[in-house]
């Protein structure tokens, strides 16, 4: 699996990201003069700018292997986005993207810690615990975090999970009927090539979630809304085929790399 590799620090990327999408709208023009309007999304185009400034050499020399395992621009590689949300629907709890518990029910529309109604009440209707999670397809031995609001009306309690074949970390936390922005982080260190990410409750519980996001650092950021797309781009290239460097003393390297993804099909999978 070859993925842009994370810094030391377990950081996605060096700042400042510029992050660019690129949508084309397509015209046609009908004998009468009259026009028809349409958005072509697979021709999307979605770029990154990494301003990696203060890398130290064993981070240069990661990021210099990946370029030339992928020679250049030609092969694709794995990237999560520095400035998304790596979770794909992060709002329908009931979408496509979700491996949920067979006996975990979903009530959406449930109001929110941000003043609307974008949350979900989550029930364990099992005897045994269960969980509301997803799979994505990421390295194993990344530094992951994981964070979403939580409450409940009872006594409750959730446990986030993030785990992987050798490896696990796990959080549990105490809830109460005040919105809570909880979150667990941690590097797994195995060599896998999936992990997943998840809400669990014991049997019987009742909690209301909102805001499910992971990230590929060590602590949470803002929250960001993702629909069928979260920032796990599986089909990613160099936008160029020259790396230049500039050592500006031992140990401190500059660069400026671009990242592209053709089209909003070449995303995770």
């Amino acid at each position: 699996m070859l993925v842009f590799p994370q810094l030391v620090t377990g950081a996605s990327a060096l700042y400042p990201v510029t992050r660019q999408s690129i949508q084309r709208t397509v015209v046609n023009t009908l004998g009468d003069g009259s026009t028809v309007v349409f958005a072509d999304p697979d021709a999307a185009a979605t770029g990154w700018q990494l301003h990696a400034s203060g890398m130290t050499l064993a981070e240069w020399n990661a990021i210099e292997a990946l370029f030339l395992a992928a020679s250049g621009m030609w092969q694709t590689f794995t990237f999560l986005d520095p400035t998304g949300n790596l979770l794909a629907d992060s709002e329908t709890l009931s979408g496509g993207a979700w491996t949920n518990g067979a006996l975990i029910e979903l009530t959406p529309a449930i109001a929110d810690p941000l003043g609307t109604t974008r949350a979900t009440r989550v029930i364990n209707a099992g005897s045994a615990a269960e969980s509301v999670a997803q799979i994505l397809s990421v390295p194993g031995n990344f530094q992951y975090c994981l964070s979403v609001w939580a409450r409940t009306s009872g006594t409750s309690g959730v446990t986030l999970t993030i785990s992987t074949t050798g490896g696990s970390t796990v959080k549990s936390f105490a809830l109460n009927g005040t919105w809570t922005r909880i979150s667990v982080s941690g590097n797994l260190a195995q060599s896998t090539t999936s992990v997943t990410f998840g809400a669990q409750l014991a049997a019987g519980a009742s909690v209301d979630l909102f805001g499910m996001q992971v990230e590929a650092q060590p602590a949470a950021s803002d929250y960001k809304v993702t629909e069928t797309q979260g920032g796990v781009y599986a089909k990613a290239r160099f936008a160029q085929d020259q790396l230049t460097v500039t050592a500006q003393s031992t140990d401190v390297y500059d660069a400026v790399i671009s990242i592209a993804v053709i089209s909003t099909l070449d995303t995770e999978g």
